[in-house]
């Protein structure tokens, strides 16, 4: 009677799975530039996806039609929805329960739609990129999608490979190049915008006049004004309550313009309005970091009685490059065929100095056996871990891994991460996480600042 024993044998036909994370609902902030559409009678949910062939079913029952985007599925479902089930030719079926109560109309809602085939090796297909910016206000279009900052940092997760960027900021020459995402590491852009200034130097013979332009007072009798962009300024001379000079001036590109009012200037006028203007904000630095873990998992040694017969064994890996090895022998490359004795044995694969999981399986006859293994990465995970805040330190496990926003690779499937995120100034953050084989498992946090 043939037994195999099968503890972990991946076969091509292995399983598929999906699942559904970071589910939010989305509101309308004061410089998102995206329009938040909304319906009044259907709830509209967002799921981040680069597969489609997706079928999805409100509450196990009323098909929607999904509507595709880049890297986006919208779905409009009836009001108070409750769950919904995923439906896939390649990963299988999910039914995903809505967090809370239900969806509900006029609402949009936002969550991640991860497909998984373990058979598949795993690529990153975005990367950070950390813009850090002078002047801290600043306008970034890249590509089609254009962000305000008020920090003068800004972090981007973008799709690898070339991507066009534009920063734009009153009184500075805009800047415009090409940067080239790579899955390597975080990128950090570092854009100091040159300065172009106009100034408008007043001087006038009315003493104690007081000088204002468009509306800010900058002195009296001779003054300067602060940086001015080219065009047109509104120049106001009063004394007292009594406006004695009003005109338009025109100022040309970074230029220092000279105005010297004589008394035949000078007459009574109307009163004028003031205008006042503001603000500033800080700027943080950044680094960067990563965490190498190459785990040895242990290989069980599991006593058999001395063989007496052999049976041909053909083992494929995922690909010509990975390493094969039978109980603990390194045997080759791709593919390996020979004999094993009857009885248990272990085979595992290595690629780029990652292990597989051990495959154990038992051979009881002389029939020839075939063995397709999983690609090493089916034993390791990604977590993207980011936050509000750019630099804060990430510790897995009280290790210092890398700062935010990070990608943190090569972590052992199945390991519980306690993430822990801290910054100067800021409340530290803790969430715990557990690392899936073969797949990224996306950590968004938030900071909040001491008081």
């Amino acid at each position: 009677m043939n037994i195999i024993i099968l503890l972990l044998l991946a076969l091509r036909v292995s399983a598929q799975e999906m699942r559904i994370e970071d589910f939010k609902k989305q509101n309308k902030g004061l410089f998102n530039f995206r329009h938040l559409v909304t319906d009044k009678k259907e709830a509209i949910i967002d799921l981040k996806t680069g597969e489609k062939g997706f079928t999805f079913l409100a509450n196990g029952k009323t098909e929607v039609q999904a509507e595709e985007g880049d890297e986006m599925l919208s779905l409009k479902v009836p009001h108070k929805t409750t769950f919904i089930t995923v439906k896939h030719a390649e990963y299988g079926q999910l039914t995903w329960k809505v967090p809370g109560k239900s969806l509900r109309k006029k609402k949009r809602y936002l969550a991640n739609l991860l497909t998984f085939s373990p058979d598949k090796e795993y690529k990153i297909q975005k990367q950070w990129v950390v813009f850090d910016i002078q002047p801290r206000e600043a306008i970034v279009m890249v590509d089609s999608t254009t962000t305000m900052t008020r920090t003068g940092i800004l972090q981007l997760n973008l799709p690898l490979g070339s991507h066009n960027y534009r920063i734009e900021s009153p009184f500075h020459e805009p800047e415009e190049g090409t940067i080239e995402v790579e899955d390597t590491g975080r990128i950090t852009v570092p854009i100091a915008l040159q300065p172009f200034y106009s100034y408008l130097t007043v001087k006038t013979p009315l003493k104690g006049g007081l000088i204002s332009v468009d509306g800010k007072m900058i002195g009296e009798t001779q003054a300067t004004s602060g940086h001015l962009l080219e065009g047109k300024h509104r120049l106001v001379v009063m004394l007292g309550d009594q406006c004695y000079y009003d005109a338009t001036i025109e100022i040309g590109r970074a230029e220092k313009k000279f105005l010297e009012l004589t008394s035949s200037d000078l007459y009574p006028r109307e009163v004028v309005s003031r205008i006042h203007q503001p603000v500033s904000s800080k700027n943080r630095n950044k680094s960067k970091a990563k965490l190498q873990a190459n785990p040895n998992p242990p290989v069980l040694a599991i006593e058999q009685e001395m063989p007496v017969k052999t049976a041909p064994v053909i083992v494929r890996s995922a690909d010509d490059s990975t390493k094969i090895w039978v109980d603990r022998e390194y045997v080759g490359m791709g593919t390996w065929n020979g004999q094993l004795a009857i009885g248990f044995h272990a085979i595992s694969t290595e690629k780029d100095n990652l292990e597989s999981k051990t495959t154990y399986f038992w051979i009881d006859d002389e029939t020839p056996k075939e063995i397709d293994l999983l690609a090493p990465m089916s034993n390791y995970g990604f977590l993207n871990v980011h936050c509000n805040e750019v630099g804060a330190e990430i510790y897995v496990n009280n290790t210092l891994v890398g700062v935010t926003p990070c990608i943190v690779e090569k972590l052992p499937a199945g390991l519980r991460c306690q993430i822990k995120l801290h910054k100067r100034g800021f409340w530290d953050a803790e969430k715990e996480v557990l690392v899936i084989g073969n797949d990224m498992v996306n950590v968004e946090m938030k900071l909040k600042k001491k008081k």
